[in-house]
């Protein structure tokens, strides 16, 4: 991955040092790396724009500048000229701006609204005759998008838009002028302020006072956190499509708004490389549309020829591929050119290169400053064709008669509406239209997660998503159940593993977002337009009251349940969760759901039921009032032991060096804007020496490199037994699964000398969800049989592998598994960690650890999914025997190698066993990735808030 790769090599940049009168001030260095490198900006400027290093007090791409420098020059700048206008897009966590500014001539700003109507009219050209089209193609600027530094500590491109900013405003150069009469330039110049404000505060302590060169120095490597992601840790490169975080719900609304014809976007790489440009190599996303690869090649060849001049050296492709649509090339599928940039890292000081010629900062600032120059060039030159071209597809993608004309789209009902309205916030992000059904609707050739293709009745209340519409490239991407990938692509992919075990793949292969959020789905071969209506969002949040209540309920099947629970339970509200369904009040609620009764609180009735209203419009539930607490028939009563009462988390999260920043930082998220309770994060380092006894609930994240020590181990382990509940994700789980006498769970390869007692395990789930009686027919028999049926028995057929063969089929398997892959996981539906998930359960994996469970330890959630298929003999696949007429699936999306799949195939994903008075829960993979993966998230969700009260036996004693 290039993530990997560049944290291990990366020159980073550095800030100014600031020193107060008392400080020591570091000596200057004897000499400054690119002192001699040309002014970047040549020519005559005008007197009222400011230059840059008049309010830095450096040149451009001479040192780094801060958030708040680039903040303040570009709103002065924007003050000083007739030729921008600022326009704030969002605000980051941490209160900082983002910003783009409009830069056209004076006239084209003067017009502006006009300019962006008649964009958004050309959007939507099936109302348009081919006349107005021409008119509107004739008089409309083209407009480009210049986005720099999405990654806070890949610096010079932020730094190289304030060269781009100030030529575009104060050069009095005929070009530049033209170039604003024929353009709208829109400049995104600090796309994550906070991962930035991070790097250069890290910058200021690590400079030395003279220069350094070494890219494995502080200086040039960074520290933990780094500084490429935002405040809670996310690559806000990946969270173009999910909308996690403000930065990018801002952005992309402002982007949409635009239509942009080019986007650049201002990365940088390892140290020693050179520079890459566009076009990318294959895998490419098939839904990107041709003319857009078309042009791509265009702006290429201009890109290269700039740099020819200046004899530097670059390239294309290789590593850089365009499948995972969740980067900044979204657009693409919008209708836009992307070009990506990505200059090898360079900090202040410079970086010495395998030439021995030391490539300094300012350089680095030139290559992409020059870069954005010539690709602005390009784009007022085709301006009108690429119009041409955008009008073209989109009334392509309106044809009934093409590639998205008869395909639609069906999210099946849910009471799940907190996720559901997760997702369809995602679709109004992107301007895509949804209905829902008013009746039902009978549908031929419908595929499932599971690929089965089968008529389908879909229900009333069902959203439906046509595919045949202006942006249909955008919706199939995200919506499709698989990214299309040609044989060749999937022979170099194979090539390579065999090889070496690398990859062509640069991300995850699968990506749908109803299994990402875990949501049944359909796509259906028509284009369904019958019985539909435009959806309404109940409103119904708060309490639903009613007179005499002894009880107020919140159904379980929402996630914002649990939030409801850990908030209630944080202010000393006592709080129950039903284990299994129930009817009260003729209303049935699902397992999972939380329960308030009057009974267990001190609050006066009122004042109780006006503190549940407020918490459940803040979480935006509705929690209704009962005054029967006697369930229908055998369902649960309101005393009996189905009403489990909850105890208050009292949380930490392990953090620090080592730790994966994107595991602890999309939980973290979680915690901070869905539970909204209070948490701590304590020091892997001081782990051993810290006091856990004011902890209920402790998260060990996946870990980056490195492992826990075993004081650190032993410390943990003697917490858990007093009753704490530990959750581990990842290779720290893989860890604690070899830890000596830590856990019961062992991983797949250390496990075949027993293969025969997991199989038996196996076995026994099944037969324990099984409708039929194993030897029913021998139950009131007074004679003992010898003819019984036991679940070790096997057919003559199958001969289950031995030891060394396990092993050998492991080692190959092993080298085939997904980076990135959606499977399908089927869960417990008795236990509380699966509330509010379904009994199937998308599941993104990768190369995870494979979990092996027997009894003592509960396998919440298992790889595959069993269906009936009566032809189906009895067969093993790897350890583990698949009974007679079932048939398993596993692969949902993307590229999972047949061989993985078979070793995956019935390992656990998530366990859960007792440890003296405490619990250790294991995920085997980041259950919150992304802040995307919905499904796995309310399994984490659940061990945080019902832990504790679930599945421990005793409170820690302070």
């Amino acid at each position: 991955m290039k993530l990997n790769r560049i944290l291990a090599s990366a020159a980073w940049g550095c800030a100014v040092f600031a020193a107060s009168a008392h400080a020591t001030v570091l000596m200057q260095p004897t000499s400054v790396p690119g002192g001699d490198y040309p002014a970047l900006h040549q020519g005559q400027y005008a007197a009222n724009i400011t230059p840059a290093n008049e309010m830095l007090g450096f040149d451009v791409g001479q040192r780094t500048a801060t958030p708040a420098q680039i903040t303040e020059l570009v709103n002065k700048w924007a003050e000083q000229s007739d030729k921008a206008k600022i326009v704030e897009y969002a605000r980051s966590y941490e209160g900082r701006p983002l910003h783009y500014l409009m830069i056209s001539s004076a006239k084209n700003l003067a017009n502006i609204d006009e300019i962006k109507a008649n964009i958004s009219k050309l959007s939507e050209p099936d109302a348009l005759s081919s006349s107005q089209i021409d008119t509107l193609i004739d008089s409309t600027p083209g407009t480009a998008w210049m986005a720099y530094s999405i990654h806070g500590n890949e610096s010079s491109g932020a730094d190289a838009s304030l060269a781009l900013i100030y030529q575009l405003l104060a050069s009095q150069d005929s070009e530049i002028e033209s170039l604003l009469d024929d353009l709208v330039i829109l400049v995104d110049p600090l796309m994550n302020p906070d991962g930035r404000a991070r790097f250069t505060k890290r910058l200021q302590e690590s400079r030395s006072a003279a220069p350094n060169f070494d890219t494995q120095s502080l200086l040039h490597s960074g520290s933990w956190p780094f500084g490429r992601t935002n405040h809670y840790y996310f690559d806000l490169n990946r969270d173009f499509y999910f909308a996690v975080n403000p930065e990018s719900k801002g952005r992309i609304k402002a982007i949409n708004e635009w239509f942009p014809q080019l986007m650049i976007d201002g990365h940088e790489m390892g140290a020693l490389d050179t520079f890459l440009m566009g076009p990318p190599r294959e895998p490419l996303n098939v839904n990107i549309p041709t003319s857009t690869r078309k042009w791509s090649k265009v702006f290429a060849g201009d890109h290269a020829s700039a740099f020819d001049d200046k004899n530097w050296p670059y390239y294309t492709g290789e590593w850089f591929e365009n499948l995972y649509p969740g980067y900044s090339n979204y657009a693409e599928y919008k209708g836009t050119v992307h070009i990506l940039y990505e200059q090898a890292r360079t900090a202040e000081d410079g970086v010495r290169l395998k030439n021995g010629n030391v490539r300094s900062y300012k350089e680095s600032v030139d290559h992409q400053y020059i870069s954005s120059l010539a690709n602005l060039k390009t784009l007022q030159q085709h301006s009108k064709a690429m119009y041409r071209d955008f009008v073209s597809n989109r009334l392509a993608h309106i044809d009934p008669d093409g590639k998205y004309g008869e395909r639609s789209f069906v999210i099946l009902p849910t009471d799940n509406t907190a996720r559901l309205h997760k997702l369809l916030d995602i679709l109004d992000l992107q301007g895509i239209d949804y209905y829902a059904t008013t009746e039902e609707l009978k549908v031929r050739k419908a595929k499932n997660h599971l690929g089965q293709v089968r008529d389908a009745t879909i229900p009333k209340g069902a959203i439906v998503i046509p595919n045949r519409q202006y942006d249909a490239p955008l919706l199939a991407t995200i919506m499709e159940f698989d990214a299309e990938l040609n044989d060749a692509v999937l022979l170099e992919e194979r090539q390579k593993t065999l090889r070496n075990g690398s990859s062509i793949m640069y991300d995850t292969t699968a990506w749908n977002v109803s299994m990402m959020f875990g949501l049944p789905a359909l796509e259906v071969p028509e284009h369904l337009d019958d019985d539909l209506t435009t959806y309404q969002r109940p409103s119904e949040a708060g309490v639903q009251p009613r007179d005499n209540a002894i009880a107020y309920v919140v159904d379980g099947a929402s996630d914002a349940s649990v939030a409801f629970a850990a908030r209630l339970l944080e202010q000393g509200v006592k709080v129950r969760v039903l284990a299994k369904p129930g009817v009260f009040n003729d209303t049935r609620f699902n397992r999972g759901s939380v329960v308030v009764n009057n009974y267990d609180n001190t609050l006066e009735s009122g004042e109780l039921s006006t503190l549940l209203d407020k918490v459940a419009k803040e979480v935006g539930v509705s929690a209704i009032a009962i005054d029967q607490g006697l369930g229908k028939g055998d369902l649960p009563d309101i005393g009996g032991e189905n009403f489990k009462l909850l105890k208050a988390p009292k949380i930490a999260f392990i953090s620090q060096n080592g730790i994966a920043p994107g595991d602890i930082g999309s939980m973290w998220h979680m915690l901070d804007t869905e539970l909204g309770i209070r948490h701590s994060h304590l020091s892997q380092e001081m782990l051993s020496y810290s006091d856990l006894r004011g902890y209920n609930v402790i998260i060990v994240p996946s870990r980056w490199y490195g492992e826990l020590s075993k004081s650190h181990i032993s410390a943990l382990d003697k917490w858990v037994a007093q009753g704490g509940t530990l959750i581990v994700n990842g290779n720290s789980a893989a860890q604690l699964a070899t830890a000596e006498d830590f856990s019961k769970v062992a991983l797949l390869k250390q496990s075949f000398d027993k293969a025969d007692e997991y199989d038996l395990a196996l076995m026994r789930e099944w037969q324990a969800k099984q409708q039929r009686i194993a030897n029913a027919d021998l139950i009131n028999a007074h004679k003992v049989s010898a003819q019984l049926s036991f679940p070790w028995d096997k057919s003559d057929d199958v001969k289950p592998l031995n030891k060394e063969q396990l092993e050998r089929w492991h080692d190959w398997s092993a080298a085939f598994m997904p980076s990135g892959a959606i499977v399908a996981g089927r869960t417990d539906q008795k236990h509380w960690l699966s509330y509010g998930v379904n009994q199937q359960l998308p599941v993104l994996a990768g190369d995870v650890p494979l979990f092996m469970a027997k009894q003592g330890v509960d396998a919440v959630v298992r790889y595959g999914v069993l269906q009936e298929n009566s032809k189906a003999e009895q067969r093993m696949i790897g350890w583990a025997t698949i009974p007679q007429g079932q048939d398993l699936y596993v692969r949902m999306s993307g590229l999972l190698w047949p061989e993985a799949a078979q070793r995956m195939s019935n390992a656990a994903y998530l366990t859960r066993e007792k440890k003296g008075n405490g619990q250790v829960i294991m995920f085997a993979n980041m259950p919150n990735f992304r802040g995307a993966t919905k499904g796995t998230a309310r399994l984490l969700l659940n061990a945080i808030v019902y832990g504790p009260g679930l599945g421990t036996d005793a409170v820690i004693q302070l």
